[in-house]
């Protein structure tokens, strides 16, 4: 099933049984070829599953009875939530919509309605360095999007943890951290703040806030110990009854937990982890620790075949695996240790017998010692094992986030290794404690106002251990390097570095350490190569001023990126780790922008370290929206535009207090940038906004690309009356295909080999428009629209280019190819 992760596709539900022959037969002799099969057949019965509903021939509105299982997001005027169809339900796994609903009613989860919603596919904008929403959709069963239009409430049965829920919502409020306690105690993390997430994110402790593994195995490390020595001191035993009981109780509260956590799907795979480790145990089967993370493992993917794509799944077994096998390896380091301390303990004993026996006294002072001695070496003992665990959980961790999100911060091995043990020993234990007293008061006979005052006085102890947490986390806005986004080709070259570093540590015999060490290769090469492009810039002179190259000196190698921002525009154009970025895309309300979802993350995962200009060609938010994000994160940036978004930038600047940027007006001219030259066009005459865009040819010494804003019929004509128009390998399609642009003539003018159409998958205005494609394609041009293809790579060489597109050549996995239904075009 891990191996499915890399398909570029699924298998249609017609081979299953072929497939399942061939699983069958090749079992016994071909164990993990068959292995292999059964996983992929897994997922694609998964995959045909969820999505067999979902035809083309399904209307965009749609009238369906769900019922709300989890909210989101909870913003001033709208919330995001996932409801379940009740009318409709998969055949083997329930699937689910997310929906936004602008300024809404009290929701609550439990609750039926019956809606009126604008469905979508799952298709998102992927782009590298970004945040893969489709893939994260899908390893939740989520299979659309959409918007509430309208909706009415059919009925309310609370469930038993809503009324919990509501019954303590007014102590949780009272406390200081009360959004961290909600999610610790709920899994509700839909009040923590941007800024908590943020600082989350920069210590590397999101996973400490989230219920997972570690939650519940506190949870049930908890119980167990308190119903084991309860068991032992009122029923003692020597058999092994005291402790099967104190599992199941210790696994009714892990349950219990679980279920007061909404048993979301990370909440679920975590709880089928924990009970295949406990039914291993409690049959008293024997069982290496690899084989009960491999049982462990089949049981999570056989539940749940997506598991798999969940970032949290890989989290959660990477640090299962680190325990168990830290546990193992020291705990033989000890046991060698005791054993020839116990050789040479008889030794002396031997010699002892020798001599006369001791007195009373001496025996009742030797045995005191012994057991003393047997104290501090179980403490000492448990002391090394858990140091040794946190520093390899900690470093690990931060590796396996540092390969999965992109990013790593330099303080998450230092704050983790604090606070694992300040969340498993206090902050966990504490909050659960004081969650079961305040059920218990909730069903005892003593006066509301009572309950309420004693139910927060035990939750605010709880709330109390937190603030070492919080105070902590709250410096982090000003540690240095709190938070590195990795360049895409360092993320596994660091993976392997430390992978081979451990290997060569680990590795008894000298071939295997050889080995290991040609994994270090790639890190070693790509740090040579940086630090030759920061220190020998063959772009600079030693004054440090631009200067273009002869290129029958130096091959010139550029890229253009053409970032997937939905319904907007946003070009990187990239030489080493300088940049320069054409559009910013666009931006909703105070929290949503693409500059901050797509662009930064892309411009981080290339490596551009510097951005020299940022070229705005028009007003319009889906072009300039993102503007003030990309000037705060790179401040040095020149903004290159009309005068009315320069004039918009400033202003905003000065409401944040933010120095305003360099700027200077698109106008009639050209500027060198290293090896390239940025020639740019703007219509002299009167008009509105989109044919005032600034226009830009991109020119090496034989590729040109244009990239031509929102230009209408009016600037394409201008354009060939003052023949500024010439023939060129790419061109970005103007106004996005509408039929407001791409004439005959200016098709003629251009005469490109490849037209790109920057619009967004689905979109209402149904651009680009079907006949202008054709326009293009019967001049003999090849056409992509970011939408389809997502991130759209174009490589400048000497002799040629090279485009790749993000679903088919950069990440052609099956959770990323394009997801349709329904069909609904916007008048322009």
């Amino acid at each position: 099933m891990l191996f499915s992760n890399l398909l570029p596709s699924l298998l249609p539900i017609w081979m299953a049984s072929i497939t399942l022959i061939i699983v069958l037969v090749t079992f016994k002799k071909w164990s993990f070829i068959s292995g292999t099969l059964f996983g992929v057949l897994l997922v694609s019965i998964c995959f045909n599953s969820l999505f067999s509903s979902q035809e083309s021939n399904i209307p965009v509105k749609k009238q369906f009875k769900a019922e709300i299982v989890s909210l989101v997001s909870v913003n001033s005027d709208w919330i995001s939530f996932d409801i379940r169809l009740l009318s409709e339900q998969s055949r083997f796994y329930d699937h689910y919509y997310r929906l936004i609903w602008q300024q809404p009613p009290e929701l609550k989860v439990g609750q039926t309605w019956l809606l009126n919603a604008r469905l979508k596919p799952i298709t998102s904008p992927l782009n590298q360095g970004g945040f893969n929403q489709q893939k994260y959709l899908l390893s939740r069963h989520i299979v659309a999007k959409g918007t509430v239009k309208q909706g009415e409430l059919v009925a309310y049965f609370a469930p038993f943890r809503q009324t919990i829920i509501d019954n303590l919502t007014p102590v949780l409020r009272s406390l200081d951290n009360s959004a961290v306690m909600q999610a610790l105690l709920f899994g509700d993390k839909s009040l923590l703040s941007k800024q908590q997430w943020q600082q989350l994110r920069q210590t590397g402790t999101g996973h400490l806030v989230a219920i997972s593994g570690l939650h519940l195995s506190v949870v049930f490390g908890l119980f167990l110990l308190l119903s084991r020595g309860m068991l032992f001191t009122c029923w003692p035993h020597y058999s092994r009854r005291n402790l099967l009981l104190s599992m199941l109780i210790a696994t009714v509260f892990a349950l219990g937990y679980g279920y007061l956590a909404g048993f979301a799907i990370s909440t679920q795979r975590a709880l089928v982890m924990l009970l295949a480790l406990v039914v291993l145990t409690m049959v008293n089967q024997y069982a290496s620790t690899w084989q009960r993370l491999i049982w462990a493992l089949f049981a999570v993917l056989l539940i749940d075949p997506f598991a798999s794509l969940s970032a949290g799944f890989w989290l959660s077994f990477s640090a299962l695996a680190i325990i168990l096998l830290t546990i193992d390896y020291t705990s033989l380091q000890q046991q060698t240790a005791l054993s020839q301390e116990s050789d040479s303990t008889d030794c002396i004993d031997s010699v002892d017998s020798n001599r006369e026996q001791p007195s009373i006294y001496q025996r009742f002072v030797q045995e005191h010692q012994t057991r003393f001695r047997r104290l501090t070496s179980q403490c000492k003992a448990f002391f090394v094992v858990f140091g040794a665990v946190q520093w390899r959980l900690a470093l690990a961790l931060g590796l396996v986030q540092a390969v999965l999100f992109g990013t790593f911060s330099f303080h998450s091995i230092w704050v983790n290794f604090l606070m694992v043990p300040w969340f498993s020993f206090v902050v966990i234990p504490l909050s659960i404690i004081a969650l079961v007293l305040n059920l218990l008061l909730m069903i005892m006979p003593l006066p509301q106002n009572w309950s309420y005052i004693l139910g927060e006085t035990v939750m605010q102890l709880a709330d109390l251990s937190l603030s070492p947490f919080q105070w902590l986390i709250g410096f982090s806005d000003a540690w240095p390097l709190a938070l590195v986004r990795l360049p895409d080709n360092l993320i596994l070259s660091v993976a392997f570095f430390i992978l081979g570093l451990f290997l060569i540590k680990w590795s008894v015999h000298k071939t295997w350490r050889v080995v290991s060490s040609l994994l270090c290769i790639p890190f070693v090469m790509l740090t040579v190569q940086h630090w030759t492009l920061h220190h020998i810039d063959p772009f600079q002179h030693a004054d440090n001023e631009p200067i273009i190259t002869d290129s029958t000196l130096k091959p010139i190698h550029w890229q253009a990126h053409v970032i997937d921002v939905a319904q907007g525009m946003s070009v990187l154009l990239q030489q080493g780790n300088r940049g320069v970025l054409y559009d910013t895309g666009a931006a909703y309300g105070e929290s949503f922008s693409y500059a901050e979802r797509a662009i930064v993350p892309m411009l981080q995962a290339k490596g551009v370290t510097q951005l020299d200009y940022v070229i705005v060609s028009h007003n319009d938010n889906d072009h300039a929206g993102g503007l003030n994000v990309i000037t705060k994160h790179y401040p040095e940036v020149i903004v290159i535009a009309e005068q009315a978004v320069i004039d918009r930038s400033i202003n905003v600047s000065s409401e944040l207090a933010n120095e305003a940027p360099a700027h200077m007006l698109c106008e009639n001219n050209q500027i060198k940038w290293l090896n390239l030259t940025i020639e740019m066009h703007i219509n002299t005459l009167e008009s509105n906004d989109n044919n005032r865009s600034c226009a830009a040819y991109i020119i090496d010494t034989q590729r040109r690309l244009f990239l031509a804003g929102d230009i209408e019929k009016e600037t394409e004509y201008e354009f060939l009356k003052r023949e500024v128009l010439a023939p060129v390998d790419v061109l970005l399609a103007p106004h996005h295909g509408s039929r407001t642009s791409s004439t005959l003539d200016f098709i003629d003018a251009v005469s490109p080999k490849h037209v790109i159409f920057t619009a967004g998958y689905a979109n209402q205005y149904g651009f680009p428009k079907e006949d202008i494609q054709n326009r293009y394609k019967l001049k003999g041009a090849k056409t992509l629209v970011s939408g389809d293809s997502g991130q759209i790579s174009i490589d400048f060489e000497p002799s040629n280019y090279a485009i790749r597109e993000y679903r088919s050549d950069i990440a052609p996995f099956w959770y990323n190819s394009l997801f349709r239904f329904g069909e609904k075009v916007k008048a322009e």
